[in-house]
């Protein structure tokens, strides 16, 4: 199994080369490769990387990132597409251009999977709205099947959550696994598959009564990808695993075991984590990263 890192933060500290001859070095095989950041408007959208480009600029641009992973020895196995604020998808035709040029990126880089978000309407909390959102999401999927199997690309659906009147973390949108996969089952294409984010599923589960492990067993073997990341109380903090946190690590081992999971396994981590480092101690931080990783799928005595 290889094990991966998200690029978001450290190809903004450090550049796209020095990241990934840093990862190699640390024993890290594999990157999800962030293709856009958080958007919160139709604005800071049209100033994107990847709305700008044409389709030529895009395959020439993500063409000398896949060389210069190759060249350090990086498997791209996953792509994280755009993602942002509720209200920005009210612009289809703009969103809908970024997710097609994510999908192209993402093929151009080599992997087959990119995550695009499931669209929370604005009152998707717990239930409410939930046949809404429902709907929204399928005729939002459906449209971007053409351009997958064109490139072959699948999207991993992702677990979300979101916040109340009160602020406090609630459920919405996939927060539950069955959810999940209700959305593979209506959608009833190969292109998409379920990516369980290990530190969402914690985050809701005080409220949908799932664990992180509970609900990778719940989605079998729908999980083809993975976002794995420590959570800090009710703070989707996006921290590596047995720094503060309280997740059952062991059990999602035994539970990507169980499921028979083949994927890499991704750990989704930010600043949060690397910021706390300086530039010389990164490769430290990402070797304990990769011993993490080692260590949960085959436990052994440390």
């Amino acid at each position: 199994m290889l094990i991966s890192v998200s690029t978001w933060y450290l190809e903004s500290r450090f550049g796209t080369e020095k990241m990934f001859s840093m990862m190699k070095e640390a024993g890290i095989d594999a990157a999800d490769y962030g293709l856009d950041d958080w958007v919160g408007s139709i604005a800071t959208v049209k100033k994107s990387r990847n709305y700008q480009m044409t389709e030529e600029e895009t395959v020439n641009y993500y063409t000398e990132i896949k060389r210069l992973a190759d060249r350090a020895g990086i498997v791209i196995g996953q792509t994280h597409s755009m993602f942002g604020a509720k209200r920005i998808f009210d612009e289809r035709d703009e969103i809908l251009k970024v997710m097609k040029n994510n999908i192209l990126a993402t093929h151009v880089l080599g992997s087959h999977y990119t995550v695009i978000h499931p669209v929370a309407t604005e009152g998707r909390i717990f239930d409410e709205q939930k046949e809404e959102c429902f709907a929204y999401n399928l005729e939002f999927y459906r449209s971007l099947i053409p351009i997958l199997e064109k490139y072959d690309v699948k999207i991993g659906i992702e677990p979300m959550w979101t916040t109340d009147a009160e602020d406090h973390i609630s459920p919405t949108v996939c927060s539950r696994p069955e959810e999940i996969l209700e959305f593979i089952k209506a959608l009833d294409s190969d292109r998409f598959c379920s990516c369980p984010d290990l530190g969402h599923f914690q985050l809701t589960g005080y409220a949908t009564g799932d664990t992180p492990a509970g609900a990778l067993r719940k989605l079998g073997s729908t999980v083809e990808i993975i976002h794995a990341h420590e959570v800090i109380k009710d703070k989707d903090c996006h921290t590596a695993p047995c720094i503060h946190g309280t997740m059952d690590w062991e059990d999602i081992g035994a539970a990507l075991r169980e499921i028979g999971y083949a994927g890499t396994l991704n750990f989704e981590i930010g600043g949060n984590y690397y910021k706390a480092f300086p530039d010389c101690m990164i490769p430290e931080a990402l070797r304990h990263v990769a011993e993490m990783g080692k260590i949960i799928m085959q436990p052994k005595e440390c």
